[in-house]
């Protein structure tokens, strides 16, 4: 899905950073609520194992840990630096490219993003990988896809960027 500007909308859209004091109120509050969460989780599908259980049981108790925020992302969301936030975003994109080239994917990636499947042109599927909306704020749908770019990436952005973004392998044909 290409990204298309609504008339109602700006020619680069993007989201705005988040607020400081929130983000200061997570990182604090998280040592708290994400333990007491992911205890939560943990004894919810222990029950769960001993009657019926479900496959995405275990992927719902690493979704707790996908939000902590470590101190260096912290400075990183605290800093509000273009530059800072796009050497980040490339490192990232470095690292998802060549897992997306394997179609093997880390622990990083599956707790912090979501691997997806995605229709190839031939009829086929390959795994993607969904970003969410905290991994790119505060930066330009066209710097996202200039960096996609630049590692052999397809960006699929949707109208809302609320829904996060989604990276895919290029289809390159081979003579």
């Amino acid at each position: 899905m290409a990204v298309t500007p609504h008339s109602d909308s700006v020619a680069d859209p993007v989201l705005p950073f988040p607020s400081r004091l929130g983000l200061l109120l997570w990182f604090v509050l998280q040592w708290i609520l994400i333990p007491v969460e992911f205890v939560a989780k943990l004894v919810w599908l222990l029950m769960v194992i001993f009657g019926d259980g479900h496959e995405d049981d275990l992927m719902r108790l690493l979704n707790a840990l996908a939000r902590f925020i470590s101190p260096a992302k912290l400075a990183l969301r605290l800093s509000r630096n273009p530059t800072k936030h796009e050497a980040f975003l490339d490192r990232e994109f470095t690292r998802l490219a060549g897992e997306l080239e394997r179609q093997q994917f880390g622990w990083r990636t599956t707790i912090y993003h979501f691997v997806t499947l995605v229709p190839t042109p031939d009829g086929g599927r390959l795994k993607g990988v969904a970003l969410h909306p905290r991994e790119f704020r505060g930066t330009p749908v066209s710097v996202l896809t200039r960096l996609a770019h630049q590692h052999h990436l397809e960006l699929d952005v949707p109208t809302d960027l609320r829904r996060g973004v989604s990276l895919r392998p290029t289809h390159r044909k081979t003579l």
